[in-house]
């Protein structure tokens, strides 16, 4: 470490044509700028009305509660307040349940939270809390059986359910411990394989059984997370699987939780083996409750198979197989149908888009064109409808689309400009539209089924951003090589004079599954490029190859060497930049987090001169020490591609480091260890070259602390001033 930066003071107000320029802690501030939208937002089981949280005002004391409103008439009315639940048991086993990720039951007649690790049911509507577990270990992953009799969830990594009525608790496995899961999924499929936050288990849908996960990790190597705060440091070791390293060994389980006639509660294992089962991706429950359903991948994540399980035959159908030379990209579209045929989506054609498979296993395309299907909404068998969302108006934008399911009848229900994410009610076939546009907060608005705007959701607070001077902000086509166009999008400084000349900062991801050119609102991050504009900068942004929604070729480019054409795509932004009148080419900065950090380090040891600065927050520096699943996709494993490996690590190519560079990191960071961080820092020392470095203690990935994010928001916009300025 050379220095530490200075914490100065960039929060002080400015004000330009009487409105106020954004600074660092007011787009962090509560409330937030954007205003607030009910949030954990459900429908009721029959489809009428729908639940959210929000806050409930009492003179000064604003507490969360949980509230109901009615999809036909509005009415909007307080269910539950927070502060009417009591705190239940003594002593240190006193424990107060909490709103934050409540469920509804399947009939709608209670709701099932969490505090303190435990589990708690409240019955409406006369609010009578029940403790279900009183235990030392936390229970999770919780989840009612479709006919509400049941609550199962996970405690010391086995898989319990409980019988509402009588109270009583089935242990439904036995093996739990550090180095087996069951039902519950371990950091990396959770991180790289499922969604965020998805469960490991699934009741069958006559609420007898349930099909989970299991996940042998006892050879995967463990990483220590390491805590410094405090008289003695604490380790927690996590499982953690380096690119090459042995994998979690997964299986599939069924397990009988209604009992037989002789009281036996049955199981049955699925083990997979060969090649082509390195991974197990999905899982579910044909409608019928006769079979299981799974998905296998082998460990190049080149080959994917579906497959069918018969439980009471335990015959084993192939449904079928996706092929990709490079890599497949997992999705959620699949939908089995009443009549045994299915709806899947691919990338098979050069787009991903809907394939219908008959009974006859056959596979009938009934979406095409240059666009992709980025997400299933719903299949209406009765009336053979799917709807969907998609990029077909533009990669920029997510509309609602339905198609029949023979491939005719194909309309766009969305017509306003931005992107539209959606949750459809049961029964109803009503849904409630989440909209956004760049610079444009989210609004909410009910839809019918044909994507008629019913009415306007109400806010909780309304946005507040039309107060502050903002810079304005365009979306263009930015010419690179071999003829392609690369989206782009540019921030102007409020008090923008074209006879000036700017510097200019690059803001940056580049990597898969993410976009920075997107007309949707982003956040803290748009805003804190309308924090740098309001400091008399340009912000640039720019989507090059290896990002999605452009095609398979174009997501494709980076397979095995991953940095060199993000690169090549980030200096024809560069190209353009310079030519225009109003900016000043000699000072130009470059940030970017995660992936973007990575491609910041990589862009400052590899485009020599170009860049004068860049900050990269949490960022890998040498691929060999991220995750074996994310990092293989890519790359392939490190015996296979030594080259591809050495040569997409920034840590390799230190002694290339050209402009300043202030590298940061959380000392609890799970997902990209900052011991990246500290490689990096080792070779630009060992290489003689000069940087910065901050670090945040107990950090994570994310910077969930607010007093973190400030800190790291100013340094960058410090650091930026001090070396992009004359």
């Amino acid at each position: 470490m050379r220095r530490l930066l200075p914490l100065i003071a960039l929060v002080a107000s400015r004000v330009f044509a009487g409105q106020e320029l954004l600074t660092v802690e007011r787009i962090l501030a509560e409330p937030p700028l954007e205003g607030v939208l009910p949030k954990e937002v459900r429908w009721l089981p029959r489809g009428e009305s729908f639940s959210f949280l929000a806050p409930r005002s009492e003179g000064n004391d604003a507490h969360t509660a949980l509230w109901v409103e009615g999809a036909a008439s509005g009415d909007r009315k307080c269910l539950l307040d927070e502060v009417e639940l009591p705190t239940l048991g003594e002593g240190k086993g006193a424990v107060t349940p909490r709103l934050a990720g409540y469920r509804w039951s399947p009939n709608g007649d209670a709701v099932l939270l969490s505090g303190g690790g435990e589990l708690f049911l409240v019955a409406l509507p006369g609010k009578q809390v029940h403790r279900l577990t009183t235990t030392a270990a936390e229970e999770g992953m919780a989840a009612f059986s479709p006919d509400g009799r049941w609550v199962s969830f996970v405690r010391d990594n086995d898989l319990f359910a409980l019988e509402l009525a009588s109270g009583k608790e089935v242990r439904l496995t036995e093996d739990g411990s550090a180095d087996r899961l069951n039902g519950m999924l371990d950091w990396v499929y959770g991180e790289e394989v499922y969604e965020r936050g998805a469960s490991g288990h699934a009741w069958s849908p006559d609420s007898r059984s349930i099909a989970f996960i299991t996940l042998d990790e006892s050879g995967v190597p463990r990483f220590p997370l390491v805590s410094l705060l405090g008289p003695h440091p604490t380790v927690k070791d996590q499982h953690y699987p380096c690119p090459g390293d042995p994998n979690p060994v997964a299986g599939l389980a069924v397990v009988r939780v209604v009992p037989d006639l002789d009281g036996s509660r049955p199981r049955h294992d699925l083990r997979f083996s060969g090649e082509n089962a390195a991974y197990l991706v999905r899982f579910g429950w044909t409608p019928d409750g006769h079979a299981v359903w799974y998905e296998l991948e082998n460990r190049a994540q080149t080959r994917l198979e579906l497959v069918r399980n018969e439980l009471g035959s335990g015959r084993a159908d192939k449904l079928l197989v996706d092929e990709d030379p490079a890599w497949i990209d997992l999705s959620d579209d699949l939908r089995f149908l009443r009549d045994g045929r299915l709806l899947w989506s691919s990338e098979r054609s050069g787009f991903r888009h809907l394939y219908l498979y008959g009974k006859d296993r056959k596979a009938h395309q009934i979406t095409s064109g240059p666009w992709e299907v980025t997400s299933v909404v719903t299949v209406d068998e009765d009336s053979g409808w799917v709807t969907f969302i998609a990029t077909e108006a533009s990669p920029l934008e997510r509309q609602l689309y339905r198609v029949r399911l023979d491939g005719s009848g194909f309309v766009r229900l969305t017509h306003e400009a931005g992107s539209h994410a959606f949750e459809r009610a049961p029964s109803t076939g009503l849904l409630l539209d989440t909209h956004s546009r760049f610079m444009r907060p989210p609004s909410m608005r009910l839809l019918d089924a044909e994507g008629k705007t019913l009415r306007e959701i109400a806010r909780i607070l309304p946005p507040r951003l039309d107060t502050f001077a903002l810079g304005r902000t365009e979306f263009l086509r930015v010419p690179a090589a071999g003829g392609t166009t690369l989206n782009a999008k540019l921030v102007r400084p409020p008090s923008f004079d074209p006879e000036r000349r700017y510097p200019v900062v690059i803001y940056t991801y580049g990597g898969p599954g993410g976009q920075t050119v997107l007309d949707a609102w982003g956040g803290r991050y748009d805003l804190l490029s309308q924090v740098l504009a309001g400091r008399g900068f340009l912000v640039f942004s720019l989507d090059g190859r290896g990002t999605p929604a452009r095609g398979r070729e174009f997501g494709r480019a980076i397979l095995r060497r991953m940095g060199k054409v993000e690169l090549e795509d980030q200096l024809a932004g560069v190209e353009w930049l310079k030519k225009q009148p109003f900016v000043d080419g000699q000072r130009i900065g470059i940030w970017g987090a995660s992936y973007g950090g990575f491609m910041t380090c990589y862009a400052m040891t590899n485009a020599p001169d170009v860049f004068r600065a860049g900050v990269a927050v949490a960022s890998v520096t040498d691929w060999s020490l991220y995750d074996s699943i994310y990092t293989e996709r890519y790359l392939k494993l490190p015996a296979e591609n030594p080259d591809g490996y050495r040569d997409s690590s920034p840590v390799n190519q230190a002694d290339r480091l050209s402009g300043a560079l202030l590298l940061t990191h959380g000392t609890a960071d799970d997902n990209v260890h900052w011991h990246n961080t500290l490689a990096f820092a080792d070779a630009l020392t060992r290489a003689g070259k000069d940087y910065d470095l901050a670090l945040h203690a107990g950090a994570t990935h994310r910077f969930y602390r607010k007093d973190q994010r400030v800190d790291l928001y100013v340094r960058m916009v410090e650091y930026f001033e001090r070396h992009l300025k004359p």
